[in-house]
Parts: C-alpha cells; sequence; structure tokens
C-alpha cells in the first residue's frame, strides 16, 4: 500500500526539518533536539509524528545519537525514572 500524496508531503517535510534542527538552523521551533520542535519545524501535528511517521521518528533520534552524540530527551527523562525507581526498591 503506497502512502497517500498528503503523508508523502509530511514525510518529505518531516525529513527536511530534522536536517535544519541538526544544523543548528531551525526557523519555525526552538531548535532543540526533540520530537516537539521536529513536528512544530516540519510543520505537523505531534502526534501524527508519533503515530503515522514513527519510523522518522526513531530516525531522527538515531540521527541525533549519531550526529550529535547526545542522548535524545525522551531516553534521557526514562532514564532518570528508572534511576530514581531502581533506588527507591534499593532503599
Amino acid at each position: 500500500m503506497t502512502p497517500q500524496p498528503r503523508h508523502e508531503d509530511e514525510r518529505t517535510r518531516i525529513r527536511k526539518a530534522m536536517d535544519q534542527l541538526l544544523a543548528g538552523k531551525a526557523t519555525a521551533s526552538d531548535g532543540s533536539l526533540t520530537v516537539k520542535a521536529l513536528a512544530a519545524e516540519a510543520g505537523v501535528h505531534r502526534m501524527a509524528l508519533m503515530k503515522r511517521h514513527s519510523d522518522l521518528k526513531n530516525l531522527f533520534y538515531e540521527r541525533v545519537r549519531n550526529e550529535t552524540l547526545q542522548i535524545p530527551e525522551s531516553e534521557r527523562k526514562l532514564r532518570e525514572t528508572l534511576t530514581r525507581q531502581w533506588q527507591t526498591i534499593k532503599d
């Protein structure tokens, strides 16, 4: 099944937004390396990015890790939460 033209346009905008954010040239967002900024930069609803284009969201996080050597914000928060929970269990 091929994607609808509107979805292809979204995918093109998301890919362009990835490049802009990773190059530090944000024009429509705060420039952070988050899904929220990616959606704003691409001009798509964040839930569309999370559900319809989850492969591009994952690609973005992979590129953040590889090109900037940073841990994506969502992964960092999850690690912090797990660390606190493990400490609570340990206590």
